[in-house]
């Protein structure tokens, strides 16, 4: 599945290949976190609308006819043959999102995207079974569903509940719709942890406290009848949504979430095995209670502690949602995004996320991360060296034992890493050697090669 950008922030055109686990680096201000929120916005985005009234001549059905049917019975089918052919000749391998899309996932001025493009393309089609469902119109509280399905070769359409009144165009427009859904190919479902992650934890209550007397204002401000010409809900919710780009906004709602969350169980079969690598990285675990998230020591007497998260180290409310994803959300097939994961976190915490992250992919879970850890980087190298058989592993292993377990190896062609610079994404070799990327080597050599300099003359000057 490639993704294709053009004219976002400091990018000016680029290309990426999503592979299991995809590392962009860079220097900062050069256009990483642009990337991120597009390619999540638009997963986001896909999963919630997907029609064109151009792809009507793709499809192979008459669409006037179908609607008429419906119209009149609620339902109609045809026998299609080579299904999978026709589909991706209906979505032609990319989905795109314009400017003013781009626009709502960064909550910024549509004049800001202009010139913006961005398209996904993919070439896997989900096969066997197919089903799409759109969900359309409010009418007396009433939701009406117009749902598509394939199977063994018969395409069918079914209306509920079946209204008489209904536009012929509304019902072409559905038709088109879950038509194209049903085409579509299977894109992970995201989940991001944007790096305003860290801040979320003290503000997002206060955000409820302010929304809450906004709230109770407004309503009085109505009652009154203050406000003849405006609706104060509207404009109220117009300013609270624009405030943030989507991914945060996201990343707030899954926070204030945790309480209902919190009684689900991730799909992931070690996930207590996961969230056991954060408590060994924090030396403590996540706790919720009465809607207060708390951050609780695994050492006993001494050094025991239980305090509200907004007490603890930025580390520890950084991991909280990755821990509280990994334990009650986290699905084989979705897609983890996580900008800059090694955020305040020592050398060797970094390496140990690099582990658990390396575990996250074979267990199903792609992950995409934006990074400068040139620790976490060498650890994937680690990684993906330990996946090929070599003289003296099994004696390696033994050494390491403690570091490598099962599941935590990486195969070169599961991994894609680029660095971000000059407008564009530069794509990096990944071998039987891991990742080739200089972007750190060079900082470090040049880093080294002063010191070593300042060293021999100050050992000189004192002799």
């Amino acid at each position: 599945m490639k993704a294709k950008f053009k004219n976002i922030g400091p990018v000016h055109e680029a290309e990426l290949d999503l592979k299991d686990l995809t590392i962009i680096a860079g220097a900062n201000n050069t256009g990483k976190t642009y990337l991120t929120y597009t390619l999540y916005g638009f997963l986001r985005f896909i999963r919630e609308v997907i029609f064109s009234q151009n792809m009507i001549s793709e499809i192979p059905f008459d669409i006037n006819k179908a609607s008429q049917s419906i119209l009149e019975s609620g339902s109609v089918e045809y026998s299609i043959k080579g299904f999978e052919e026709k589909s991706k000749q209906v979505v032609s391998g990319v989905f795109r999102i314009f400017p003013k899309n781009i626009a709502d996932i960064f909550s910024a001025p549509q004049k800001d995207f202009v010139k913006t493009e961005f398209g996904l393309y993919s070439d896997i089609i989900s096969q066997g079974k197919r089903e799409s469902v759109v969900r359309f119109g409010l009418k007396e509280k009433r939701s009406y569903r117009l749902t598509a399905s394939y199977v063994e070769g018969i395409l069918s359409f079914k209306l509920n509940p079946l209204e008489p009144d209904f536009h012929q165009e509304a019902i072409e427009d559905m038709l088109v719709a879950a038509f194209t859904r049903l085409c579509m190919p299977d894109f992970p479902d995201p989940f991001i942890l944007s790096s305003e992650r860290f801040g979320i934890s003290l503000f997002y209550k206060e955000l409820d406290f302010t929304k809450n007397r906004l709230v109770e204002t407004l309503q009085k401000l109505k009652d009154l009848g203050s406000a003849k010409n405006i609706d104060p809900f509207f404009l109220f919710m117009e300013q609270a949504s624009s405030r943030y780009a989507k991914p945060i906004k996201d990343n707030i709602d899954f926070t204030r979430d945790i309480a209902r969350i919190r009684k689900q169980k991730s799909e992931l079969i070690q996930s207590k095995d996961f969230c056991n690598k954060i408590k060994k990285i924090m030396g403590g675990s996540f706790k919720e209670k009465n809607g207060e998230i708390r951050f609780v020591s695994t050492a006993k007497k001494n050094k025991y502690f239980n305090i509200p998260l907004h007490l603890a180290s930025s580390s520890a409310r950084g991991l909280s949602d990755f821990y509280f994803y990994l334990a009650h959300i986290a699905s084989r097939g979705q897609l983890l995004i996580i900008d800059e994961p090694e955020s305040h976190l020592s050398p060797t915490n970094q390496i140990e996320l690099a582990r658990l992250l390396a575990l996250c992919v074979n267990a199903g879970v792609k992950v995409f991360i934006t990074t400068h850890s040139d620790y976490m980087v060498k650890e994937f190298n680690n990684l993906v060296m330990l996946s090929h058989d070599f003289s003296g592993k099994d004696r390696f292993l033994k050494k390491y034992s403690k570091h490598y377990g099962d599941g935590v190896f990486l195969k070169p062609d599961s991994v894609a890493a680029y660095v971000c610079e000059n407008g564009t994404l530069t794509a990096c070799e990944v071998d039987q050697l891991g990742l080739n990327m200089p972007v750190f080597d060079q900082a470090i050599d040049q880093i080294n090669k002063i010191a070593n300099e300042l060293a021999l003359s100050v050992e000189q000057s004192w002799n």
